[in-house]
């Protein structure tokens, strides 16, 4: 008996687990996990994904747009339609036995044949708006990806500068250790033990701030690539490579890029669509004062037969619009100076696309000189740290944690070099409307 109940009830979980298993399976599918150490290639990945803010406003305004599109092309189309009444009547007296029930149903039919071009005018505008969003989601990726790029190396910074600040923090605690015992010898004053807690006190309060940019630059890098799941380890990308490629591409004349940007800009591009649908929009307007011929087709049916009721029809019907109390020349001035309007921010976009791509090609030519810099220095901590340390051995010296200091104060400097010219060429390439797929 107890065998058959616990049997039963082993039964009743696996038949519950069973029914439960696609809500399971929606719950540990539903978000990817984020691989632990996180590499950059894997975050760069993420920089199309539909679910980010970007993305989703770029999908809801195309769908809008191809709204638009079918609405417009649809008045080019057949409309069918049932129309019917239901109505009494009370015929003059001098017609005998007039029926009373003067019901009607239709089955009409219509389609526009010619309206001078305003509906070839507005379709072509709707063309025009989602040919600018089409080429704005190379933009769209394109600025995701450097913003996860930008996260990326600021999580390793903040990893760096955290380093630097701990080793600077434990120096700085054995000084004071040291010093702490030499003040109760009476062999320094208080003032100058003062001094030197006062120094370790604000060391500890760097890396107190080092721990808190750790943590910040992670939850950035998360918004944009995994909301809510933090990385605790980033694999630090090949830095000889990114300089390799930094140190073989040539940066040409600042008037060129200006050039390759004007042509191939998508926001610049996307500008010119959007004017080139306001100028159909305005062509669309403009025809609307002409006439617009439509073919109609009518079936009856009537519950009262008289002379004009007939069962079929079918004609050619012309609609002249004559007045319209100023509302068709209203359309007309706003579309013109919406037209006035996307050319002056076309303008002032362009201007700020030039400042913008001056700051990077000065950066970059800056960066590029420092390369060398960076290696000499490192080149000396290393050795510095390496006589530190066999002096340390031999108990000459104790200045080995000051070497340690310095050799993370000399990588964060290399560090900071490499990454700041990475992010600045993958700027100046999505100004530039390249593709930047060179950093995975």
């Amino acid at each position: 008996m107890n065998i058959y109940h616990s049997r039963g009830g082993f039964y009743r979980i696996f038949l519950m687990l069973c029914l439960l298993m696609p809500c399971l399976q929606i719950n540990v599918f539903a978000q990817e996990s984020v691989p632990e150490p996180l590499t950059l290639k894997y975050a760069l990945s993420k920089a199309d994904t539909i679910d980010s803010a970007e993305l989703m406003s770029y999908s809801a305004q195309r769908q809008v747009v191809l709204a638009e599109q079918e609405l417009a092309i649809s008045r080019l189309g057949i409309f069918v339609e049932v129309n019917g009444r239901l109505r009494y009547v009370e015929p003059a007296s001098f017609i005998p036995d007039a029926e009373k029930n003067d019901s009607k149903i239709s089955l009409d039919i219509s389609k526009r044949l010619y309206d001078f071009g305003q509906s070839s005018a507005n379709i072509s505008a709707t063309k025009k708006n989602l040919a600018a969003l089409d080429v704005l989601y190379t933009d769209y990726v394109s600025q995701r990806t450097v913003a996860i790029l930008q996260a990326y190396f600021n999580v390793l910074l903040a990893d760096i500068v955290f380093n630097y600040a701990n080793e600077a923090m434990a120096v700085d605690y054995v000084k004071l250790d040291k010093e702490r015992s030499r003040l109760e010898l009476k062999q320094i004053s208080e003032i100058d033990f003062l001094a030197i807690d006062n120094d370790y006190r604000k060391t500890r309060r760097e890396r107190s701030q080092a721990m808190s940019d750790q943590r910040l630059t992670r939850q950035r890098l998360a918004q944009l690539i995994s909301p809510g799941q933090l990385s605790e380890q980033l694999t630090m990308p090949d830095l000889v490579k990114i300089q390799l490629l930094s140190n073989k591409r040539e940066l040409p004349d600042v008037e060129s890029l200006y050039a390759l940007a004007s042509e191939h800009n998508p926001r610049l591009i996307a500008q010119q669509h959007r004017l080139e649908a306001a100028r159909f929009k305005l062509e669309a307007f403009q025809a609307e004062k002409y006439p617009v011929i439509s073919a109609h087709i009518q079936a009856a049916d009537y519950a009262r037969e008289i002379g004009s009721s007939d069962r079929y029809r079918a004609g050619i019907r012309i609609k002249v619009p004559l007045y319209q109390a100023g509302q068709e020349n209203s359309r007309i001035k706003r579309e013109a100076g919406k037209a006035v309007q996307i050319e002056a921010d076309r303008l002032l976009l362009k201007r700020e696309l030039e400042q913008q791509i001056l700051e990077l090609w000065l950066n970059i030519a800056n960066l590029k000189q420092q390369y060398s810099d960076p290696d000499l220095t490192m080149d000396f901590r290393d050795r510095y740290l390496e006589r530190s340390r066999a002096l340390y051995e031999l108990e000459v010296t104790s200045d080995l944690g000051d070497a340690m200091v310095e050799l993370s104060q000399a990588q964060l400097f290399k560090a900071q070099t490499v990454f700041e010219l990475a992010i600045s060429w993958a700027k100046l390439d999505a100004l530039l409307g390249n593709v930047i797929n060179y950093y995975e």
